[in-house]
């Protein structure tokens, strides 16, 4: 039996990308595209496990002024989900149990250049989380979260997030946590987590200590958090991504670190666009695990999570190549290649 997954973020967005053939500052040109879809992190996980046919409920905030819009939206999109036929609705896919709170959903903008292949992304501030609205949200998570749940809270986090955790924890599910900043050092420090998935940055960020994007000092930097929490799934960029995790789950520190890396090495195509990567990497690692029997008491195996890990980058890798627009999930996994090794240290 599947494990629920459920998404929690509180700074949703609609996300507005516009393409043009080539434009520098103080130019005025005719865009090639646009397009405007809702997101924001932990939607943005809902509508990579949708591609992959994986069932999910999306909480957390959504403003109240353009909620029924984000809806219709959701429900009416296509995905590229059977490769007998071009799209599929999201429909089935994506339960939606958001709260709504008073006021409009921010917009983020997106501005690619396809000539010269490179983008800018331009981000608005998100004012929906507060006191009256996290109320609603932690009575109406009361009622959707069970034990077991995978509960994703993903995307910029007010402190007050601590408490909805809290929640989450005390009801038996397994907590993953995608954020950065004051809050996410808050929430490490109180531990109970099941993952936590920070870059080379955060992770140096959360240790108080700058770290290069090389293998030892992520895992000597990582060391410390796998008492705070039994995964860290840290994203490197064109580097791919590095699992890890105690051999056997400790309340010390001490016991044998297992760190598996994992690297695309198929076809390169052109990044098309960076944005919403790193929730790709998260949805198709948690694709793998809501299959599995792991629990709050228990350590994945080692093979498990080297199936995850190579299931996360293949589908962060086809984000950014833009190719999971046009091929379904059971098209790109089959044709992509991934590099996985190895490292252990006590």
């Amino acid at each position: 039996m599947k494990k629920q997954i459920i998404t929690i973020g509180l700074t949703p967005a609609w996300d507005r990308t516009i393409e043009i053939d080539g434009i520098d500052w103080n130019e005025h040109k005719i865009i090639s595209s646009q397009r405007i879809v809702p997101a924001g992190k932990a939607l943005n996980i809902n509508k990579s496990l949708a591609w992959m046919g994986v069932k999910s409920t999306a909480a957390g905030l959504w403003g109240s002024h353009d909620f029924e819009q984000m809806k219709k939206t959701i429900a009416g999109a296509d995905l590229c989900v059977c490769p007998k036929r071009a799209n599929t609705q999201v429909r089935p896919y994506i339960n939606i149990q958001m709260t709504k709170a008073v006021g409009r959903t921010r917009e983020n903008i997106t501005v690619v250049d396809t000539k010269n292949k490179r983008q800018i992304h331009l981000r608005d501030k998100s004012t929906l989380a507060n006191q009256k609205s996290l109320k609603l949200l932690k009575q109406d998570l009361g009622k959707i979260i069970s034990k077991d749940s995978l509960c994703v809270f993903a995307g910029a986090a007010p402190i007050e997030t601590v408490e909805l955790l809290e929640l989450a924890k005390k009801k038996g599910s397994l907590v993953i946590v995608d954020t950065s900043g004051p809050a996410l050092k808050k929430i490490v420090s109180k531990g109970g987590l099941f993952l936590i998935k920070p870059n080379v940055e955060e992770l140096g960020e959360l240790v108080g200590k700058k770290i290069r994007n090389e293998e030892k000092e992520i895992i000597f930097a990582s060391k410390k958090l796998l008492t705070k929490s039994k995964l860290i799934l840290v994203s490197r960029g064109e580097k791919g991504a590095m699992l890890l995790f105690r051999s056997e789950p400790r309340a010390s520190a001490t016991g044998t670190v297992v760190a598996i890396s994992a690297k695309y090495t198929g076809k390169k195509y052109p990044v098309c666009n960076t944005v919403a990567c790193g929730d790709y990497l998260l949805a198709g690692f948690l694709s793998v695990i809501a299959r599995s029997k792991a629990t709050r008491q228990s350590q994945p195996a080692e093979l498990l999570c080297a199936d995850a890990l190579e299931t996360a980058i293949k589908s962060a890798t086809a984000k950014a190549f833009g190719i999971n627009e046009d091929f379904s999930w059971l098209k790109v996994k089959n044709i992509m290649k991934i590099r996985l090794s190895s490292a252990y240290e006590i």
